[in-house]
């Protein structure tokens, strides 16, 4: 993909080979701008970030990633296992990769959960962190922990049907509807385009299925809290009022970030994606840079 503007290029793709495969990048923007790196939700790519990345790219220079096993990304190798601090690892190495001794972030769900867990992990690295309707990660009580696992086990040894075919795009959207169905077509089809794969008889998808099963183990409260506790950068949280953050969540562990800020904007999980969302959300993060002098 490319996206240009006169004669400067402003959107150019890449990719990098790290210790878990080749990870798909994207960069929108003049590269002389502060640097945000965007992280994707769960079985989405770095497409849901174009329509926000249009509106920041005049400021700031925006690093769009797809995480292993979503988008133009390897799936990870046999045998591996898509734990959450499976992605801490790969952002620590893409940084050390690129040179990046401090980052700012910007998640938005899953994005959001690894992004706030690297940012209690590794406090140091992180200049900001900008949270789109996440709040760290689903937990479990200890008790529940053999339940879980038994769950999860059973589950990734259930045979495969193998990939489904589509006939077209648009029947590949209309099952990816199902999940999210409060998006609307033009904002669900970046996505889905760039998660497909050409096959013989149509398209399949190329995002790894065992991104599908449950979790053999989940962070307790506890230690979720630990992490939260740990962010010293300071913090915007970004709520959907449609969207899925528990209000507990809201109540008890945005209080745990020493430094934050919060707003609640109209509209769904995948709000950044619409553009009758994506203008407001893109007013509040530049007020939230500027307040920290960018």
């Amino acid at each position: 993909m490319m996206y240009s503007e006169g004669s400067r290029q402003l959107c150019r793709d890449e990719f990098l080979i790290l210790s878990s495969g080749k990870l798909a990048l994207q960069y929108w923007g003049d590269p002389e701008k502060p640097l945000l790196l965007c992280l994707h939700g769960w079985l989405d790519n770095s497409a849901s970030f174009h329509l926000l990345a249009k509106e920041l790219m005049q400021e700031y220079q925006l690093l769009l990633v797809d995480l292993p096993g979503h988008g133009l990304s390897d799936p990870l190798a046999d045998g591996a296992h898509y734990y959450i601090w499976q992605n801490i690892e790969t952002l620590h190495e893409l940084m050390a990769k690129l040179g990046l001794e401090r980052v700012s972030l910007l998640g938005h769900s899953m994005g959001g959960v690894v992004a706030s867990l690297f940012a209690g992990t590794f406090a140091d690295k992180v200049e900001s962190l900008v949270l789109l309707d996440s709040l760290g990660p689903m937990a479990s009580s200890a008790p529940q922990t053999p339940s879980q696992l038994a769950k999860a086990i059973e589950d990734s040894q259930k045979l495969g049907s193998g990939l489904r075919v589509f006939e077209c795009i648009e029947d590949a959207l209309l099952a990816r509807k199902k999940s999210s169905p409060s998006m609307t077509d033009n904002a669900l089809m970046p996505i889905v385009k760039r998660n497909l794969m050409p096959v013989d008889g149509g398209y399949s998808w190329r995002t790894d299925k065992r991104l599908r099963q449950v979790s053999k183990v989940r962070l307790t409260e506890d230690q979720v809290s630990a992490f939260l506790s740990a962010i010293t950068a300071p913090v915007l949280v970004v709520f959907a009022d449609a969207g899925i953050i528990p209000k507990p969540w809201r109540e008890n562990r945005l209080q745990l970030i020493t430094t934050h800020q919060s707003v609640i904007l109209s509209g769904h999980h995948h709000f950044h994606c619409e553009p009758e969302s994506v203008a407001a959300i893109a007013k509040e993060l530049a007020r939230f840079y500027t307040s920290l002098g960018w």
